[in-house]
């Protein structure tokens, strides 16, 4: 390996860089599909608001389905695992191709870089458009009331934003936006509680107390 990187070692950083990313996009991808693809979140370092899920409280007049104003659309995700799975396997290839083709190293890295940033602005806003695909008149989002889901990215406390959860709605895995009301953030991979809707496309999510949490 040392005379690969010797003899073009930015060739060999593209294949480093792409190989593990397009393994784990595929294994993402499979996992998706027999749904399981909720171990992935925002790339965010905020540590705090990790208080025990008995604090979890929830406004009386959140029940069931709500009508509102709220808008649960806060932008783009951009980097997140899979965004930036993404990156590096498209980028990675990308380059790679590009000196296969003759392209020198300047020209192969930009072409990399763009096509990674390309990719990592179309997987977020693929994933910002499947509630509003989802949402086209036969899917209901009150039918999640009750569902168990997980946490895709961090919904914020006390209802001052909202995050992204996975969740099975009417036999097949959503990706929806979410708010909490619970006094801590919920973090991605926790479980969650569907308890009502607000509008047409954000869900409302408490934390799921485990048996050994209620009897502490």
């Amino acid at each position: 390996m040392s005379e690969w990187f010797r003899n073009d070692p930015v060739l060999a950083l593209m294949y480093l860089f792409a190989i593990p990313a397009t393994i784990i996009l595929v294994l993402q991808t499979i996992l998706l599909l027999f749904g399981v693809g909720g171990e992935d979140g925002d790339l965010d370092s905020d540590t705090g608001g990790l208080g025990d899920a008995d604090s979890a409280d929830l406004p009386d007049d959140v029940d069931g389905e709500m009508d509102g104003g709220f808008d649960g659309d806060t932008g783009l995700r951009m980097f997140t695992v899979r965004g930036m799975v993404a990156f590096f396997s498209v980028g990675g290839w990308a380059g790679i191709s590009a000196i296969k083709l003759g392209a020198n190293h300047l020209v192969a890295t930009i072409i990399a870089l763009v096509m990674g940033i390309a990719a990592l602005y179309l997987v977020a806003l693929f994933f910002k458009l499947i509630p509003r695909i989802q949402h086209n008149g036969t899917m209901r989002l009150s039918n999640a009331v009750g569902s168990i889901g997980e946490v895709y990215i961090t919904v914020p406390a006390n209802g001052e934003g909202s995050g992204k959860i996975n969740v099975i709605l009417q036999s097949q895995l959503s990706e929806l936006t979410a708010v909490t009301y619970a006094d801590r953030a919920l973090r991605y991979g926790e479980k969650v509680r569907v308890t009502g809707t607000i509008g047409e496309n954000t869900l409302v999510v408490e934390p799921v107390v485990s048996a050994e949490a209620k009897n502490a």
